[in-house]
């Protein structure tokens, strides 16, 4: 048996879609799908909807006036490069050696160790997609911008808001202490009702918040929340569950609220929320931008002759989410198996005036 007839791209493309069929999904995804372009710059073109306008009254054998076109926007940035590898010790090689029948039961935990390695990378590279997307979703004191750490410390930032333009107009920091939604005597769905507003007067209607659940559950003990909870049934609420509060939020503001509470671990070591504490984020249907994904030197390389770049002899798949796995085996003297998953990606964000963010508490 040879270590490639178990171990190879296909077989970990195949294994990363089972094993992703199991994890809670990227909310990220549902907002910004994935695209797959050429290259590595991306250009995107930002434009201002609004709302409709009435067409002019024109003379009869007159020629028509020529509408402007609404304002936009063009951005273009170089897509950065993320990619790990992991190695096959040797003594999982001779492990494998050993076994001569492929149906041998001790072959199966050296395979799920090694899959489990090609799995994390692969999911490693998703994180760091989600992590760009929920950047743009609840940008941080309102500072549209995506960074990315490097491993030697540097960091790369990409401006979505360069002028400040959207911030003025889709953000809220709610100032005093009495109106902060860690607060019982906050207002939170007055807050929430003006986001819908002004997403009214620019022809976007809202119809979705996210959060995590730590601000979610300021709703838990607010006064008004309880107030209008009481309308309806006419006893005191001494008890409040998240089922009721979104039920309440459902009929009086006619939003539906998503908690997403799903967790990474970053470059630290630090377990964190994809999704920031202290902010919401009200947003219509429809999508708001794409999850672009670039070609990495390993996908050129498979391609074989591409620009006259030669066919690398590694084994190279690209998965369906744009995220390409190679594995090369090696002999330095030591013999190693390597693998690796690689991106280029970074979201375009055509729809960021159809969101409005507020920052409803600071950091304990």
């Amino acid at each position: 048996m040879q270590l490639n007839e178990v171990y190879n791209t296909q077989a970990i493309a195949a294994y990363q879609t089972e094993a992703a069929s199991n994890r809670t999904p990227f909310l990220g995804e549902a907002f910004f799908p994935n695209k797959k372009k050429m290259g590595i710059d991306l250009k995107w073109l930002k434009t201002h909807k609004g709302l409709g306008v009435a067409l002019k009254p024109s003379n009869f054998d007159a020629i028509p006036t020529v509408r402007p076109r609404g304002e936009a926007k063009m951005t273009q940035e170089e897509m950065p490069l993320f990619r790990e590898s992991m190695a096959i010790k040797e003594i999982d090689l001779i492990e494998i050696s050993r076994v001569m029948d492929s149906n041998d039961p001790y072959l199966q935990p050296v395979l799920d160790s090694i899959y489990n390695d090609a799995n994390e990378l692969v999911n490693g590279a998703e994180i760091s997609a989600e992590r760009m997307r929920m950047q743009l979703l609840a940008p941080t004191d309102g500072k549209m911008q995506i960074t990315v750490g490097m491993a030697d410390n540097t960091m790369y930032s990409y401006d979505y808001d360069s002028d400040g333009s959207w911030a003025k107009t889709n953000y809220l920091d709610i100032q005093s202490e009495s109106d902060k939604w860690n607060a019982a005597t906050a207002k939170p769905m007055n807050d929430i009702r003006k986001a819908k507003e002004y997403l009214s007067s620019v022809g976007v209607k809202a119809t979705t918040v996210i959060s995590n659940s730590k601000t979610f559950n300021y709703l838990l003990e607010n006064d008004q929340i309880k107030s209008a909870l009481l309308t309806v049934t006419g006893q005191p609420i001494n008890y409040v569950d998240e089922s009721s509060v979104m039920e309440v939020l459902r009929r009086r503001l006619g939003i539906e609220w998503i908690i997403y509470d799903k967790m990474f671990g970053d470059y630290d070591g630090k377990q964190k929320n994809f999704y920031p504490d202290n902010y919401v984020t009200v947003l219509g249907d429809g999508q708001l931008g794409s999850t672009w994904r670039g070609t990495t030197p390993e996908e050129l390389t498979a391609i074989g002759n591409f620009m006259d770049i030669p066919q690398a002899p590694v084994d190279i798949t690209v998965l369906p989410s744009g995220v390409a796995v190679a594995i090369q085996n090696e002999y330095k003297p030591s013999f190693t198996v390597t693998t690796t998953a690689s991106q280029i990606v970074l979201p375009s964000f055509e729809g960021m005036d159809s969101i409005f963010v507020i920052k409803v508490a600071d950091e304990a």
